[in-house]
């Protein structure tokens, strides 16, 4: 809870990203994982080109691990965009966006 008079809407300085080494840590943590993730990514992209080339040489098999080796590298690819951007926000560089409600329009009546 932000610190202060109560009713205030303003974070304390301890709430804002950047601000404190654990930030930092929870930075550093999430750029290790998205790592992780890459390399991971990597590894089942080549043994889909295996799995590929197997298929293509006559194991019916192949393709199945193909298209999970597949699948796994899409589900890799979609953490790491996810935790990139999470350490991206943990180290202030971006902020998280929050749209403003629309405004609502009144009719006006015409007579």
């Amino acid at each position: 809870m932000a610190s202060g008079s109560p009713g205030t809407r303003r974070a304390s300085k301890d709430d804002r990203p950047g601000t404190t080494s654990g930030h930092l840590f929870a930075a550093v943590a999430l750029l290790l994982g998205a790592g992780a993730a890459g390399a991971v990514g990597g590894y089942l992209a080549s043994a889909a080109i295996d799995f590929g080339r197997l298929g293509r040489d006559g194991q019916g098999t192949a393709w199945w691990f193909l298209v999970v080796a597949l699948m796994g590298v899409l589900v890799c690819l979609m953490l790491l965009l996810v935790l990139v951007a999470r350490a991206l926000y943990a180290l202030g560089i971006i902020s998280e966006y929050r749209p403003r409600r629309a405004a609502v329009r009144r009719r006006t009546r015409s007579r």
